[in-house]
């Protein structure tokens, strides 16, 4: 049976989770062209929380060193790519467009891990990255709700996605694991830091000097939607641990697929977004295959 402790994080992951998803799309309509201002809040959000937590002794950090700063300073890059490209797809793309490119990145990363990195798949597996590609050209070839501005801004998305795993993939795993020179809590303040004058960079060349302007006619929901958004960036980065140390990561898995699922009914709902027959068996089979995958992966180690 599942404690009390489990079920509670349970559903702060879910809690989270669609507000992160539904939250950043709700905002980015409401608010306007200010993903690096919300970006801004949200990582500064999360340097106050580890720098606190390290202030406070409840997170374990080691020394810094300028190695450290330099090495993540492309990861940071990478990460601040990452949010840009993501808040900028939101207002033209639906929820389920986004789920179904975070899933061909996994795929995308399978493939490049077997020809470069030697990393060997099962037969299950590579049928399961089949099948999410199969669910993925199906929807794609049915999107009725396709905008190119949104499709080029999660191809943007997915390099950068991409080419944060496999950055974090070489030095995250040398530095916590190898070396055991920094741990993973310092690795994070690291690069929420470094994003943050990045991000001020591009809010001064997008001219978001008008952030606050715009922000005090907002109507309440939208007020308290941008700071459950960044309530929300610190929340999950707490839940997902508090979830592998306390469920299978099986369970785990099974969890945030059933929260992607919710975060698409929602966003549907909330933004009165249509998905045709064809999209939709797309979509399960996208999301199905990718679930089969972490399976595997799970039951492989």
């Amino acid at each position: 049976a599942i404690g009390e402790s489990a079920v509670f994080w349970l559903i702060m992951l879910f809690i989270a989770s669609v507000t992160m998803t539904v939250g950043n799309k709700y905002v980015m309509k409401k608010w306007g062209d200010f993903a690096n201002t919300l970006t801004l809040m949200q990582n500064g959000t999360a340097v106050a929380y580890l720098a606190t937590g390290r202030y406070l002794g409840f997170m374990d950090m080691k020394p810094f060193t300028g190695q450290q700063w330099r090495v993540f300073a492309f990861t940071a890059f990478f990460l601040s790519m990452q949010i840009l490209t993501s808040l900028k797809a939101l207002p033209y793309v639906a929820i389920a467009t986004v789920v179904v490119f975070r899933n061909t990145c996994t795929v995308i990363i399978a493939v490049i891990d077997y020809f470069f990195f030697g990393n060997k798949f099962s037969p299950l597996q590579m049928a399961s990255l089949a099948t999410t590609t199969v669910g993925m050209l199906i929807y794609a070839w049915q999107d009725i709700n396709f905008n190119l501005v949104g499709y080029l801004w999660l191809v943007g998305n997915s390099v950068a996605t991409i080419s944060n795993t496999f950055w974090n993939k070489v030095f995250i795993t040398k530095y916590t694991k190898e070396l055991k020179i920094q741990t993973s809590y310092g690795v994070s303040l690291i690069q929420q830091t470094e994003t943050l004058p990045i991000v001020f960079v591009l809010a001064a060349f997008n001219n978001e000097g008008g952030a606050y302007t715009a922000y005090t006619p907002l109507a309440l929901p939208a007020k308290l939607t941008i700071l459950a958004t960044c309530a929300g960036g610190v929340l999950i980065g707490i839940a997902y641990p508090k979830c592998f140390s306390l469920l299978s990561g099986t369970s785990v898995v099974v969890a945030s697929t059933a929260n992607k699922a919710v975060s698409i009914l929602i966003g549907m709902w909330l933004f009165g977004t249509r998905l045709s027959v064809v999209q939709v068996l797309g979509l399960a089979i996208c999301v199905g295959g990718s679930l089969w995958y972490a399976l595997e992966g799970k039951r492989k180690k």
